[in-house]
């Protein structure tokens, strides 16, 4: 997965690591609260060591997710169906690629073709994250 497109997935006003995302430098969100001293999160090293986390404040994390992670992607989805409220989204493809359709008007092949406008991306990841860029 490419940078730029990590990029544009934090620079979405609905974006937030949530526990299971990887960043590129291979550690893992664990945890999340907050207490006195505020928001944090709790990550693993750059190995994925548990037993190593580091408690970081939650205004201090800039890496950039991982998108070619599985359990990135999953939390990505999650992000997108919360900042659509649409419970149920999910990521299509078809011949021409993938996308995310409109869960508001149905789910016939040409509702959904007519849905995208067209648009079609190489990956699910870079689908979701046009996704989350468009949410209201």
């Amino acid at each position: 997965m490419s940078e730029e497109l990590a990029r544009r997935a934090v620079a979405c006003p609905g974006w937030r690591w949530l526990p299971g995302m990887r960043c590129l430098d291979g550690s893992r969100m664990l945890r999340a609260g907050r207490d006195l001293s505020g928001p944090w999160q709790a990550w693993s090293d750059e190995h994925c060591d548990a037993c190593a986390c580091k408690l970081r404040p939650e205004e201090t994390r800039d890496d950039l997710p991982d998108l070619s992670d599985p359990a990135t992607v999953g939390c990505l989805l999650a992000l997108v169906r919360e900042a659509w409220d649409w419970p149920n989204a999910f990521a299509c493809h078809d011949e021409i690629g993938w996308y995310v359709p409109n869960g508001q008007t149905g789910c016939s092949v040409e509702w959904q073709i007519e849905a995208s406008d067209g648009e079609r991306h190489d990956t699910e990841a870079a689908a979701l994250v046009a996704a989350l860029e468009a949410a209201p």
